[in-house]
């Protein structure tokens, strides 16, 4: 039994070897295992820290490099700004020496052409413009004078007929009351004459008187009917409205120029008609029947 114990104890002796062997490898091996997995951990962690300080150096590095790629476009941008802002700069100062040249020939051609063609045009307009109004002119002329030759030769209508007729009519009253005035300013030039004439003419007899007036009446009827015997034509126009025209306007101004008679032969001898006849009984005797006839 003494062996069986020996062995029992050697053998639990060896179990608690080999247990305390294995709990010390075990401790070993977990010890080993915490070590390496301490080390692992602290290889990782170094492994983040690197890349983490990696990739914050190259954030950072990446940052610098944007910053400076924008800055070097930005700087880029506004060289090219500025450039561009030469190169408009630059164009629009060739613009306005293109202008200004074009404007120089534009100044030119105008010059020329008022010296090649508008000047020629207008002094030939001109030119046109005077032998039409020349040749107007002498068209209304010549009309007006065909229209006058006609109307002095035909007197084709009426209202020209009648016009001519009056004016003609007028005109001849005209002559003869002229006529007798210059007869009757004659007569006042030598009234000093006359006079002398009528204070004898007193002393006339009937038969002297007669023959003076019979000497006398012709004069003045000559001198009247003067103006009248250079009438190549007269034309009398009754209108027919009671105005008193055609042949009682004619013999109107007829017996207005025959009421002349008196005053001018007064201007011609300086004697006063009515004081004359008073000297010849026999025809104021006639004169006084004329009357008392006329007022019955």
């Amino acid at each position: 039994p003494r062996i069986a114990q020996v062995k029992r104890d050697a053998q639990i002796a060896q179990a608690e070897a080999d247990r305390d062997a294995m709990i010390k490898s075990s401790q070993a091996t977990q010890a080993g295992q915490e070590a390496k997995f301490a080390a692992d951990s602290k290889i990782a962690e170094a492994q983040r820290d690197y890349q983490s300080n990696v990739a914050q150096y190259q954030a950072a590095v990446n940052q610098k490099k944007a910053e400076a790629d924008l800055a070097y476009d930005l700087q880029k941008f506004k060289t090219g700004q500025l450039v561009k802002a030469e190169e408009v700069q630059v164009q629009i100062v060739e613009k306005q020496k293109q202008i200004e040249l074009q404007q120089q020939e534009i100044s030119r051609k105008q010059r020329e052409l008022e010296a090649n063609v508008q000047k020629p045009a207008d002094a030939e307009r001109y030119k046109v413009e005077t032998l039409a109004n020349a040749k107007k002119f002498q068209l209304e002329t010549e009309a007006a004078g065909a229209a006058s030759a006609s109307k002095a030769t035909g007197f084709a209508n009426a209202d020209v007929a009648k016009a001519t007729g009056i004016a003609e009519a007028e005109a001849n009253k005209a002559r003869g009351l002229a006529e007798a005035a210059i007869i009757e300013a004659q007569g006042k030039a030598t009234a000093s004459a006359m006079q002398q004439k009528a204070e004898s003419f007193k002393q006339y007899n009937e038969a002297a008187v007669i023959e003076l007036i019979v000497r006398i009446l012709p004069e003045i009827a000559g001198k009247i009917s003067e103006p009248l015997s250079r009438m190549e034509r007269m034309v009398i126009i009754n209108s027919g409205n009671g105005s008193g025209g055609g042949a009682s306007k004619l013999t109107g101004d007829v017996t207005q120029i025959i009421s002349q008679l008196p005053p001018v032969l007064e201007s011609l001898t300086g004697v006063k008609f009515d004081k004359l006849l008073e000297q010849v009984p026999a025809l104021k005797k006639a004169m006084g029947k004329g009357e008392s006839n006329t007022g019955k």
